[in-house]
């Protein structure tokens, strides 16, 4: 006896490979890297310094297998284990669009700035998500600075309408003065400090 299933495609938008080329990190101070699962980028280039967290276990180890000497937490980024003020640095890289909707990533980065030191800096890279498919893909080609290459692909929902304009807004909403951003089209980057409080 047959059974028949009925399989509905998703429709996906995928970008072509893009190029990300890493700068190395501030060697002094500690490095919160949220959603640090699967290939671990900020781990492997910040070492010791750096606090990876990722909510999914499987993605925490998929991480180790290179071996960076990070310390690892399975971790909400929307209510972080940390107490306030203890960290100089926080990365977002590509990790913003696994929170599907703007209440997740004002959450996110509301324990962002509660965690990180006046003056402590945020680093986001993400995807532009505006695509009117259900999945959007995007293919990543980073080059470390030291020449080691490494590929990774993100699956997202689609349809979030993230954008440098967008993420921009979210992070002042909470506190943080954006100092520097660019758009490379079907990617983003955006640097931003909390401020010092008088």
């Amino acid at each position: 006896m047959q059974r028949q299933v009925n399989v509905l495609a998703i429709s996906t938008f995928e970008t072509p490979q893009q190029t990300v080329t890493l700068q190395s990190l501030p060697e002094h101070g500690r490095i919160l890297d949220i959603g640090a699962g699967g290939e671990g980028i900020v781990a492997r280039l910040g070492g010791r310094a750096v606090c990876a967290v990722d909510i999914r276990m499987d993605e925490i180890r998929e991480a180790r297998i290179h071996d960076p000497p990070a310390s690892w937490f399975v971790a909400d980024g929307r209510s972080l284990c940390f107490g306030d003020t203890v960290f100089e640095m926080a990365t977002f890289w590509f990790s913003m669009g696994y929170l599907r909707d703007r209440d997740n990533k004002i959450r996110a980065l509301e324990e962002t700035f509660r965690v990180l030191q006046q003056g402590g800096t945020l680093s986001i890279k993400g995807a532009r998500i505006t695509c009117d498919e259900e999945k959007l893909i995007i293919r990543i080609l980073y080059i470390f600075p030291d020449g080691t290459v490494s590929s990774v692909g993100y699956g997202v929902r689609g349809r979030q309408g993230q954008t440098i304009a967008s993420m921009r807004e979210m992070i002042e909403s909470v506190g943080f003065v954006c100092r520097t951003h660019r758009d490379h089209g079907h990617w983003f980057e955006i640097e931003a400090i909390k401020p010092f409080v008088d």
